[in-house]
């Protein structure tokens, strides 16, 4: 079994490190080669994956850590929203369905999307359920309480 953090709820804790690199890691992928992002249209992309996707994503996150279940489970929803997301690119866009490429690529982007969602909520429940122990550091981050 893996130990847990000495602080969990630092600022740079891998929960908020991880997505944020892997989001500004597909935007530079798609400024330099927007064929390995998007594969029929931007607005297809935007309209699937980032809106539908993404929203549906940020929602099981949050779902997942309002009822304190673990981290593994914002993992399965992720990948269950990113085939949904595929089927639609192939329904509706004529993308391709079993496409490897770019179901790596959305599970990138709705997996941290999702990974957000479960912080923000995690980071309220820190803060208001454990009050006395700990307070807000931002947005993604909490810290014990001083004095």
């Amino acid at each position: 079994m893996v130990a847990p953090s000495p602080d969990p709820g630092r600022r740079w804790a891998p929960m908020v490190l991880l997505p944020v690199i892997a989001l500004v890691a597909v935007v530079a992928a798609f400024v330099l080669h927007p064929q390995w992002v998007v594969e029929v249209s931007l607005g297809d992309f935007l309209l699937v994956t980032v809106f539908l996707g993404g929203g549906a994503a940020w929602m099981s996150g949050r779902a997942v850590a309002k009822v304190w279940s673990p981290f593994l489970l914002v993992f399965v929803y992720s990948v269950l929203v990113t085939c949904a997301v595929r089927f639609c690119h192939f329904a509706l866009f004529h993308g391709t369905l079993l496409s490897l490429k770019y179901f790596l690529v959305e599970l990138v982007i709705l997996l941290s999307i999702a990974s957000l969602g479960f912080r923000t909520v995690r980071k309220q429940q820190m803060t208001l359920r454990y009050g006395w122990l700990y307070e807000s550091s931002g947005p993604l981050a909490w810290r014990p309480r001083q004095g």
